[in-house]
């Protein structure tokens, strides 16, 4: 289908990548205008895509051919009545202007109702018959067909029934309609619209030879209206193309709208399970709605609430330590990711609340947000669902780790803290007992205490457990502790696949044999769910052409019909919102300058026709040619800016600036309008004056020289046919009225004007002719009525009539014009709201996801969209710093009495504390470093995991390490930001702190509730310089010190400390910053091995009392492990196998007692 685009255009955009990184989403008149004058690169197919990424659907040309041309079609269909209407005055005016025959009335009287019925019938939408909607649907299918067949067999009959037309008649009605079937007949160009065309202007010159009245210059009136009726075809041919190619970048911009939208769509989503897998849905909406926003409390915001009857369970795989020696680091990782993924699987069936993973423990709740009553038996539940999971990796690891699970029900503080890598975490005296249950129970049992007890119904048979003789603060706390023995009541589970998970009779759970159908589902359910995705990942690509294209098509056609566009104009298609108006007023079309060929192309013909048919007046030629001028160069400078490959650069940058001037180019536009209608009606005076003076005619003389030329009595047939009497005068000037037709068409396609300015341009033109019909040339006028025998009006009023009657169609169809460019101005805009509405949601879900996960880890699970959701992500560095830092003296200041809130006062404080540490990461000199997590009080921090940053192993160290010596920089800025904190709030706040520095692995544990973590003997060493530290010092290794050296940091030796699984290693307190790094050694005399080893011991034990690394530390030891260090690490950080990224001898030689933690 030709058009100023082609077919190929309507490809498949694809969106390019492009990184946005806007924190505020822009206003809708800002982006109006800049999309809008970017109309070019949407119409070429290269819009911006507001997607990070994404592929846009590839739909094949035919579908997105038949796509575009269904959607044209419908929207050229409100175009429909306005040919109606056209068709409807046409009729009217033969019965009132024309005096005719009986017969040819009562045909034009039917075809008149027809008419009437089909605008009815197209029109009205409130039929409830199915045979009459059907009727009506298929008259709308065909009512172009039958409304321009109607048009030509009413053309046919008044042209065969008259007995005295001349061919001049209906010219002007002929220029109307062969304009209009292109411009308001909804059918493709190729090949019906051309077809049409042909067939409707054959006819009329067909009906014209044979029909029409042989009046003098017969044949060269048949040729002059040939060249009127194919310049308005080759008019509505312009306006067609411009119409197509407008409504052509319409469906383009609809197009990748909806990809943008489906790709936003994707990712949100994906952002959104990442976002609700990590945070509860009630914070994550909060903070969303809080996200950019400003407030003016003196504190920052704390996302923190308090539940009361809330169960907490901890679960910590007993054992597991001593198989992290037999695999690698991903191995091992993987194992646990597979393992929690069905904890997680577990925890959404029993309605629990995962919290945390903390190396090999998992602790989750259940009880809140939402309350239930049901809470600690879903806990119990769980533990012993997890208690029979755990078979799972005794199979794969042939090793004999099991699960000890306690349970504790109690209050909590449940919130996030912090403004970076938040966690969902609990906080409470009530979350220490529940560790502490889990530390001292035993493994393969559930350890419960008679709080959790008292909300169990009865449903389970119950043991004394005795853990408050194994365990200080449960005695304390009163505590009595009980395993549980038998499920008396099966978990009833909502969902339709049971899963049994209870034992037969009074057999204890322990060692219950006899029901394995859990863990049978267990061992099988990521193989299915992987089978199960790689089956729906092939569903998805097969449906998700047909998805969108369904999408597309609803998209479309939901635009057909302009009725919703009255709720945002007034009576004259003003946008209500003046700023839209402004945006309407300053914007312009690709192209939209070219229709004005039409008016140069108008005034040209004016040249030829009048050649072939009006008497060739000199001055006539001289009124025809000036106007040439003034018009040719203002088209030019309009049109030049749309063909920037043709034209120099200095004429298409003129051109443009001139275009920008919104005043300039209607100006330029209202010239060119009133130009050809002036020249028109000033040639009538022309001839007026050429018979004058060319021909020394006086005034008084005119009436004897009409009667010269003019015969008295009507021309019989052979007299018609007689050859003109040369030098004779025989003057038409009906073809000026029929040329101000096409001047009238010509103003019609002008884009640059509103309708309200086409409008009064088209009846200023109007009135002027006839004005010149009815007054000038009535003389002239008198001699085309002596050639006709039977007229009801004078011909000056009967074309007359006709200008009327066609500048009120024309300006019914202007109006509707303007209403269809304002629809799809609406359409773009909403498009560019929609959009900037879905990117400021994506940014918004975007700063969420990458708050929580690393943005390089977070981007993986986002753009990976067709991977398992329970796929592993991990990465090896060889080359990390890592940083504990820890406020000792917290767990003394935290206290859940009434005077502070019952402790979320003191998490205030804590949020305070770690919100101005987070703030320093924004700084551009810690870029680099990432905050891993907080626990409790504790802040973790590396350096080096940055996927970007390039190192060679033969580079200096002070190359390789430059990140550690920021690590270091980033550690004194925390003392400073502490001090400061102290300072406003009169406290004495200390940070103890410990950094080291190797390999570790880096990974993603639970993917459907994502934990991004590091491991790795690097990581434990660091967390034991902080444990083993001092309040107020940064305490190293003596490898970090030496390289720390290399940047001009000086230390004092601190001597040997006893690192668990490492042995003693000689550590060192940083002091400071000097031009060269020195070791201060202490000034007494060497101490033998024994009693330097032994007071550091003694230090060492003193201080594990304040260790908070189970779970949720800080709060009077949250966590705290108080069971035989030997067997298990007290800390709950992984510590895996690295020994192929070690080179120290010193690590080397403890590699094989790399613990989890």
């Amino acid at each position: 289908m030709p058009a100023t685009e082609s077919t190929a255009s309507i490809e498949n955009g694809v969106q390019k990548n492009c990184k946005n990184n806007t924190k505020q989403a822009l206003t809708p008149t800002t982006t109006i205008t800049r999309t809008m004058m970017n109309g070019h690169n949407v119409a070429n197919g290269k819009g911006e895509s507001a997607a990070t990424s994404g592929n846009a659907v590839d739909l094949p040309d035919a579908v997105l051919d038949k796509l575009f041309h269904n959607y044209f079609l419908k929207q050229r269909r409100a175009a429909l009545k306005w040919f109606l209407f056209a068709a409807i005055l046409f009729d009217a005016w033969t019965i009132v202007a024309q005096q005719i025959e009986l017969n040819i009335l009562a045909l034009t009287l039917v075809l008149l109702c027809a008419y009437l019925i089909v605008m009815v019938v197209l029109d009205y939408s409130g039929y409830k018959r199915s045979n009459i909607v059907a009727m009506q649907r298929e008259l709308k299918k065909h009512a172009s067909y039958t409304l321009w067949s109607l048009f030509l067999l009413h053309f046919l009959i008044y042209m065969i029934m008259r007995n005295d037309i001349s061919p001049r008649e209906i010219l002007g009605w002929m220029i109307l309609f062969n304009f209009l079937i292109y411009v308001t007949l909804p059918i493709e160009l190729l090949y019906k619209g051309i077809v049409i065309g042909f067939i409707t202007c054959s006819t009329y010159v067909l009906a014209l030879y044979f029909f029409s009245r042989n009046d003098p210059f017969f044949i060269q009136q048949i040729f002059a209206n040939i060249v009127l009726v194919a310049t308005a075809a080759a008019i509505g041919l312009i306006y067609y193309f411009m119409c197509e190619a407008k409504q052509k970048r319409a469906f383009l911009e609809a197009k990748k709208s909806l990809e943008v939208k489906m790709i936003i769509e994707e990712q949100s989503a994906e952002q959104e399970r990442l976002l609700l897998s990590v945070l509860p849905k009630h914070v994550a909406v909060k903070m969303r709605q809080d996200l950019g926003s400003t407030s003016s409390e003196p504190f920052k915001k704390i996302y923190m609430s308090r539940h009361e009857n809330v169960s907490i369970l901890y679960a910590d795989i007993v054992g597991f330590t001593a198989i992290s020696s037999t695999y690698s680091a991903q191995d091992l990782v993987k194992m646990l990711n597979e393992l929690f993924a069905r904890f997680d699987r577990l925890a959404e069936k029993y309605h629990q609340l995962r919290i945390k993973i903390l190396g090999d423990c998992y602790y989750c709740i259940s009880g809140a947000p939402d309350e239930r009553p049901d809470h600690a038996v879903l806990c119990v539940h769980m533990g012993l669902s997890m208690v029979k999971a755990i078979k799972y990796v005794q199979q794969k690891a042939n090793s004999p780790v099991d699960m000890r699970v306690g349970i504790h029900t109690g209050a909590i503080l449940a919130g996030i803290l912090g403004q970076r890598q938040w966690q969902f975490d609990v906080y409470s005296k009530d979350v220490e007992l529940a560790n502490k249950m889990e530390s001292s129970g035993n493994a393969g049992r559930v350890h419960i205490s008679d709080k959790t007890l008292a909300f169990l119904s009865g449903e389970f048979e119950v043991e004394p457990a005795h853990g408050e003789r194994r365990e200080e603060a449960l005695r304390i706390a009163g505590l009595k502790t009980y395993f549980i023995t038998k499920v008396l009541k099966p978990f009833a589970s909502p969902c339709s696949k049971k899963i049994n998970e209870c034992g037969d009779g009074g057999e204890k759970i322990v060692s219950n044999t006899d029901d394995d159908a859990l863990d049978e589902e267990l061992l099988t359910e990521d193989d299915k769910a992987g089978d199960e995705a790689t089956e729906a990942n092939k569903a998805q690509e097969l449906t998700k052409q047909t998805n969108f294209k369904i999408r597309l098509q609803e998209e479309l056609f939901a635009r057909v019909g302009h009725e919703d566009l009255s709720k945002f104009t007034t009576i004259f298609l003003k946008f209500k919102n003046k700023s839209l108006e402004e945006a309407y007023a300053a914007y312009r079309e690709p192209y939209s300058s070219f229709p004005l060929i039409a008016a140069l192309l108008v005034q040209t013909i004016d040249l030829l026709y009048s050649y072939i048919v009006l008497p060739r007046s000199p001055l006539h030629f001289i009124n025809i040619a000036m106007p040439l001028v003034p018009i040719s160069m203002l088209v030019f400078i309009s049109i030049g800016e749309s063909f920037p490959n043709c034209l120099p650069d200095f004429f298409v940058s003129l051109s443009k600036r001139f275009n920008d001037i919104t005043f300039v180019r209607e100006l330029a536009a209202i010239i060119i309008a009133l130009t050809l209608g002036f020249s028109n009606f000033v040639d009538m005076y022309f001839f007026v004056t050429f018979l004058k003076t060319d021909h020394v005619v006086l005034e008084s003389e005119v009436e004897a020289i009409t009667e010269g030329i003019v015969p008295s009595e009507p021309m019989s047939a052979s007299m018609q046919s007689a050859t003109p009497i040369p030098g004779e005068i025989y003057m038409y000037p009906s073809y000026m009225s029929n040329f101000a037709v096409l001047i009238l068409v010509a103003i019609t396609v002008i884009a640059q004007l509103t309708h309200i300015t086409k409008i009064v341009l088209m009846f200023v033109i109007t009135v002027l002719h006839c004005y010149g019909n009815i007054y000038l040339l009535s003389d002239l006028y008198a001699f085309e009525d002596d050639l006709s025998f039977d007229l009801l009006l004078p011909n000056s009023y009967t074309f007359s009539w006709v200008l009327i009657l066609v500048t009120i169609s024309l300006s019914l169809l202007v109006r509707h014009m303007d209403r269809e460019d304002r629809v799809i101005f609406k359409w773009k805009t909403e498009v560019a709201e929609q959009r900037e509405m879905a990117t400021d949601m994506r940014q918004r879900n975007e700063a969420l996801v990458y708050n929580i996960l690393p943005v390089h880890v977070a981007e993986h699970f986002m753009k990976n969209t067709k991977r398992s959701h329970d796929d592993l992500y991990s990465q090896s560095y060889a080359e990390v710093g890592v940083l504990f830092a820890s406020m000792p003296n917290f767990s003394d200041f935290y206290s859940e009495e009434t005077v502070n809130n019952q402790g979320l006062e003191c998490l205030r404080f804590l949020n305070e504390v770690i919100s101005d540490f987070d703030a320093l990461l924004e700084l551009p000199q810690f870029q680099d470093i990432i905050k891993i997590k907080t626990i409790g009080s504790t802040y973790m921090a590396a350096s080096g995991i940055n996927s970007n940053r390039i190192s060679q192993p033969d580079d200096p160290i002070t190359k390789r390490w430059a990140h550690l010596a920021i690590l270091v920089e980033f550690a004194l800025e925390l003392k400073k930001a502490l001090q400061g904190i102290n300072e406003q709030s009169f406290n004495h706040f200390v940070l103890k702190m410990g950094i080291n520095h190797g390999p570790i692995t880096a990974g993603v544990i639970g993917a459907r509730k994502p934990h991004y973590d590091i491991w790795g003997n690097t990581v434990n060493v660091a967390s034991r310089m902080e444990s083993t530290g001092k309040a107020g010092a940064i305490q190293v290794t003596e490898e970090t010190c030496n390289i720390l050296q290399e940047f001009g940091y000086t230390f004092q030796q601190r001597g040997l400390v006893s690192v668990k699984g490492k042995g003693q290693l000689m550590t060192y307190y940083l002091m400071g910053k000097a031009e060269r790094g020195t070791i201060a050694y202490p000034t007494a005399v060497r101490q033998s091995s024994d009693e330097l080893i032994k007071p550091i011991i003694e230090n060492h034990m003193q201080q594990s009392s304040n260790e908070h690394y189970n779970g949720n530390a800080g709060i009077e030891g949250v966590g705290r492990d108080s069971k035989d260090t030997t067997m298990e690490p007290d800390i709950k950080t992984p510590l895996l196998d690295v020994r192929s990224h070690e080179t120290n001898n010193i690590m080397a030689n403890s590699e094989s007692d790399a613990l989890i933690n």
